[in-house]
């Protein structure tokens, strides 16, 4: 199944959960099935955004957007990972608040409710997560999709707060300690923090058109130096577009007398050999050695 597809069914079934938590919450007076709920429709929002990030990354560039919208994806995963920073946030702070005045709550509909919004969001989580983690090694890591990802964490803290919701329904139900349902909630929101974080910072480095973290700007300049003709290389430019596109532009110094036809099979060679390091667009301009160029790298 296509990502497009798998998320149109992950905003369907996280619909459904919203309307049936708020109706439930209202009904038993569970503040924390109505606060579930909410976060639930802030991710239904996040997965829309996503859903509409893979529709503009589909389409072809043109005049005005030479490159696409490639960048959609980064920035889908961009917002996405913020909004969830910010909603694990206010959660824990709700939840520490609840564990110094904890609230009666009907635990049956806790166990009920939170036990259907668990096993949606575990299906929905795995749906995206199972194309997420079954690529190869190399696939992995360079062509992982941040805007999946992102919907996948989101998918992922709902689950673990529906989770903490239901065990925290079992235990209030059999020993009436309320103060556990928020402890749970903050457990589970610490671990999505940490997964959520990086993802944040490595699309932001991507918007900010940084040298992507796997690769080391001098390893690829002693790359480009080792062909014979190269005498000397600057300006260099490495950065991602996407999480699957990184390009890189830079001058080249050649020998003299080097040829169009020579300098063909030079940028022949470079492709091969920056393809290794995951760079799948380079822009090459030679110059002859004395050439004088201004450059910043």
């Amino acid at each position: 199944m296509e990502n497009k597809n798998k998320l149109f069914v992950a905003i369907a079934l996280n619909i459904l959960i919203v309307i049936a938590q708020i109706v439930a919450g209202l009904y038993s007076g569970s503040l924390a099935l109505i606060t579930d709920a909410i976060h639930n429709f802030q991710d239904v929002v996040s997965l829309i955004i996503a859903y509409v990030a893979i529709i503009f990354m589909a389409k072809k560039p043109t005049k005005r957007m030479t490159f696409g919208y490639l960048r959609s994806e980064v920035m889908a995963g961009f917002i996405n990972s913020a909004f969830l920073l910010g909603a694990i946030f206010l959660i824990i702070l709700n939840s520490i608040e609840r564990l110094f005045k904890p609230e009666e709550v009907q635990s049956m509909y806790l166990i009920v409710i939170g036990g259907i919004a668990f096993i949606i969001n575990a299906f929905s989580a795995w749906l995206l997560g199972f194309h997420h983690h079954h690529h190869g090694e190399e696939e992995h890591h360079h062509h992982e999709d941040l805007n999946i990802k992102a919907a996948y964490l989101h998918l992922l803290s709902d689950a673990g707060i529906s989770l903490g919701v239901v065990i925290g329904g079992v235990i209030i139900y059999f020993y009436g300690i309320y103060w556990v349902d928020p402890l749970i909630s903050i457990l589970f929101s610490l671990y999505i923090l940490k997964e959520t974080i990086p993802v944040l910072k490595k699309s932001y480095m991507i918007l900010m058109e940084a040298t992507p973290s796997n690769l080391n700007i001098a390893d690829i300049k002693k790359e480009i130096l080792s062909i014979p003709q190269i005498k000397d290389v600057h300006d260099i430019h490495v950065w991602a577009l996407s999480s699957k596109d990184i390009y890189l532009s830079a001058h080249v110094s050649l020998e003299g007398q080097t040829t169009i036809e020579d300098f063909n099979k030079i940028l022949e060679e470079l492709k091969e050999r920056l393809g290794r390091y995951g760079i799948n667009h380079i822009t090459v301009q030679p110059e002859i050695t004395d050439f004088k160029c201004e450059y910043t790298y």
